[in-house]
């Protein structure tokens, strides 16, 4: 099967990119001027990554062999010009769980060999327009992509309609259409220098925490500003699958109406985005902190 058409039908969904490239396309790139388009192409992959998003990434890529890949977003990792790594926390992808109830979000994607998938990753994501180092670690390899210019979008269909999947010898089909390897590749050397950018991202155990892509500050109440009051209102909740917010609880308030106001701000305009464990997305209970400013001083 050709991958033309297939990538057609999913360059028509909303939301949706997917890019291969030639080599000419990289010149000039880099992290200065960064597009916000990066690309790797191997004898094994072809993965390309598009910032479509405040949060989000378009991620697509090619497998090329006849083997399964496990893709998590989890393994999708860049370092911003501050030098902070960030990396995805879920697929924005609907599926049913083992109950057949609908879930918004999903953590491990099962690419079959020779086929090709795109996938939107969410995530707290920052620096997105000054990317240093982006990469996607694929079982014990690590795929580092490079920044490329946007006129490669406009050579997607010449580059793509001839690439068959169900060639014999891919490697000559991805010559033959001009594509040639791009971007780098290493191998888990079992060292904990392979591990380092993933420190306090991801616990010990496997967990991603949750997280808070979206926390628009709360106000306060007429009551309190006349009362001066001010500080952290504590909160505990449950971060459900599909990110939503259950079971608020006021673990520590300040009264003159900030606890009702703080769990009624957190429910109603904070965005959050579930936790996931070892490839699963998982409900958390968790903490949060309200901070209500000191009222400024009348002069």
């Amino acid at each position: 099967m050709r991958i033309f058409a297939l990538a057609l039908r999913l360059l028509m969904r909303p939301g949706f990119a997917t890019v291969l490239l030639l080599p000419s396309v990289f010149q000039g790139a880099s992290a200065q001027a960064n597009p916000g388009v990066f690309a790797y192409i191997g004898k094994s992959y072809v993965i390309t990554a598009e910032v479509a998003g405040k949060h989000s990434v378009i991620v697509n890529l090619i497998n090329l062999t006849d083997f399964v890949a496990v893709i998590q977003p989890g393994e999708f990792i860049y370092r911003g010009a501050s030098g902070r790594y960030y990396i995805g926390q879920v697929f924005e992808q609907a599926n049913k769980d083992a109950h057949g109830e609908t879930q918004k979000y999903s953590a491990s994607f099962l690419l079959k060999g020779r086929s090709f998938a795109g996938l939107t990753i969410v995530g707290a994501l920052r620096e997105q327009d000054q990317i240093e180092e982006l990469s996607l670690r694929i079982g014990a390899k690590r795929f580092y992509l490079q920044p490329m210019q946007k006129p490669a979008f406009e050579l997607l269909a010449a580059k793509v309609g001839d690439l068959d999947l169900a060639a014999p010898t891919l490697n000559d089909t991805l010559q033959a259409v001009g594509m040639q390897e791009a971007g780098t590749v290493k191998t888990a050397d079992g060292s904990a220098e392979w591990d380092r950018d993933w420190i306090d991202l991801i616990t010990p155990d496997g967990i991603n925490p949750p997280k808070i892509i979206e926390r628009p500050d709360i106000d306060s109440t007429i009551e309190a500003k006349k009362a001066r009051t001010f500080g952290k209102v504590k909160l505990s909740a449950i971060i459900n699958k599909s990110g939503g917010i259950q079971e608020i609880k006021v673990v520590k308030g300040l009264g003159k109406g900030l606890d009702q106001r703080a769990v009624e701000g957190v429910a109603n305009s904070w965005v959050f985005l579930p936790a996931t464990k070892n490839g699963e997305v998982v409900e958390t209970l968790i903490s949060i902190d309200v901070n209500f400013p000191e009222p400024e001083k009348k002069p």
